[in-house]
């Protein structure tokens, strides 16, 4: 394998470690907000909702630095890709329901994301790029290539955050602004 694809490997997996570790810190930081994201996706009994809601999070932190330091690969890619799969069929349930303003519950941003196929894309691509990353056997790796791999992974989580606050922000631009906007004379 080429030293190209092992940094290659290593900025995936830190790019998807990053993701998962920011979006179990902000449900941690509004815990009863990401409750209520999850029973309002309507996909679990009530009975399972809290449970999920509480042992999502640390679950997610988990995923996330494993994938960081490198340990139990490959058992951690593939949770981390079968996660983000189950993510993107969550939401492609409601959007199919017609459910597209409510809440992602991905907690990467600021803003709120409301529900969009842009999402489920987003994370049927990620679950991707980890499952090449699982499906190739790592080389030796050396600090510099180590290095670079983060700092890209880095880069690629920065372009990603700054995407997804793109995709916030657009909706609000595609709404009538102004005093008296969307009534009709």
């Amino acid at each position: 394998m080429s030293p190209a694809f092992s940094e290659v490997q290593i900025a995936v997996k830190t790019l998807i470690a990053l993701v998962y570790l920011t979006a179990a810190l902000g449900k941690m930081r509004h815990w009863a907000v990401f409750h209520g994201v999850v029973a309002n996706y309507r996909l679990l009994p009530d009975v399972l909702v809290a449970p999920f809601a509480y042992v999502l999070p640390p679950f997610e932190a988990l995923l996330g630095a494993t994938l960081l330091l490198g340990l139990l690969s490959p058992w951690a890619e593939g949770a981390a890709a079968a996660l983000l799969l189950l993510f993107a069929a969550a939401m492609g349930i409601n959007l199919k329901r017609g459910r597209r303003n409510i809440d992602c519950g991905c907690f990467q941003s600021a803003l709120k994301q409301t529900l969009s196929w842009i999402l489920v894309v987003r994370n049927g691509v990620l679950a991707l790029l980890l499952g090449l990353a699982l499906a190739t056997t790592q080389g030796p790796k050396d600090l510099r290539m180590t290095i670079d791999g983060l700092l890209v992974g880095g880069v690629l989580f920065v372009i990603l955050q700054s995407l997804n606050i793109l995709w916030g922000i657009v909706p609000a631009w595609r709404r009538p602004h102004g005093l008296g906007a969307g009534v009709t004379p």
